[in-house]
């Protein structure tokens, strides 16, 4: 009997140690979920432009429509002193990006070297130190990607083709090459300093090539000498790509030039990139992806060339 009493005692007593070792229950507080950080909202952009012209016009007109009251257009005067003035009331306004359209007002913007700003229709950019880690551009050169695409769509056996310039455009040559390539055909360049060295060269690499490529570089390229330039090359049957509808009466087989609401929506995204940094990031030069198109029907049935279909809603007679 006191065996079995002993034996009870012991298991009442293991029993009450397993009930003290079962694990206590404590509520645990959900983790607070931290509060989203406030949106800063999006900087204001002064655009300002060189002149009325439709040139620059246009550009600011279409980043009016897009920016709306987050938008100010200022033109310049074009008087120095007041432009500069006008300009610098800008230097300490950290909540402001700039766009500047044109030579003149790009110019007058690199005195805002603490502000990000976006530059356009500016062809010699490097001969005035426009660029920064502050400040970059989108390019005045159209789509290069659909240039090609449509010059070999128009002439299948095309291979090579001369592009004449002053110097200082080795990066807009390097993308140029390459996208040249792309499409089987072989660019080549010739940097002159003068009209008169232009025209020679022009001349000179007439036996290696189909066609030319002008572009808009009037520090080399003089109205006097455009025209004889169109002429030695309708004489020669040469194939010229040129930057305005103008050209396509002295003999251009087509004209390719930049779409101002292609432009502006460039702008628009690197602005909107380099919202709340510091330096704009992306290339020094952005090029559009897109042009005006026009053929010369004439030109093209005089070199013997067949307008595919998808090209004809963009030729006729100039």
């Amino acid at each position: 009997m006191l065996m079995h009493s002993r034996v009870f005692l012991i298991v009442l007593v293991l029993l009450a140690l397993h009930g003290c070792a079962q694990p206590v229950q404590k509520e645990v507080a959900a983790p607070e979920t931290p509060a989203p950080a406030p949106v800063k909202p999006a900087m204001q952009v002064v655009v300002l432009v060189s002149e009325d012209t439709p040139a620059y016009s246009d550009v600011a007109n279409a980043l009016a429509r897009q920016l709306g009251k987050r938008g100010s257009i200022r033109y310049l005067s074009g008087h120095q002193v007041d432009d500069l003035k006008m300009v610098g009331a800008y230097s300490n306004d950290e909540h402001k990006q700039i766009v500047s359209i044109g030579l003149n007002a790009s110019v007058a913007a690199k005195r805002l070297g603490n502000r990000q700003v976006v530059f356009c229709q500016v062809f010699n950019y490097q001969d005035y130190a426009l660029l920064s880690t502050r400040h970059k551009g989108v390019s005045m050169t159209p789509s290069l990607r659909k240039t090609f695409i449509t010059w070999r769509a128009l002439s299948p056996r095309i291979t090579d083709i001369g592009v004449i310039s002053g110097p200082g455009f080795d990066d807009l040559m390097q993308t140029a090459k390459a996208e040249a390539r792309n499409h089987g055909i072989n660019l080549h360049h010739v940097v002159v300093n003068s009209d008169k060295e232009y025209l020679y060269a022009h001349k000179q690499m007439a036996g290696k090539v189909q066609g030319y490529w002008l572009l808009p570089d009037n520090r080399v390229l003089s109205g006097l000498v455009l025209r004889d330039v169109m002429t030695f090359s309708v004489r020669n049957s040469k194939q010229v790509a040129v930057f305005n509808d103008e050209l396509l009466k002295l003999g251009g087989l087509f004209s390719v030039t930049t779409d101002p609401q292609d432009i502006a929506q460039q702008v628009l995204e690197r602005l909107e990139q380099a919202q709340n940094a510091d330096a704009m990031p992306g290339p020094d030069i952005v090029y559009p992806d897109k042009f005006n198109l026009r053929i010369n029907a004439v030109m093209a049935q005089r070199l013997d060339l067949a307008i595919p279909g998808v090209l004809k809603k963009y030729a006729n007679a100039p």
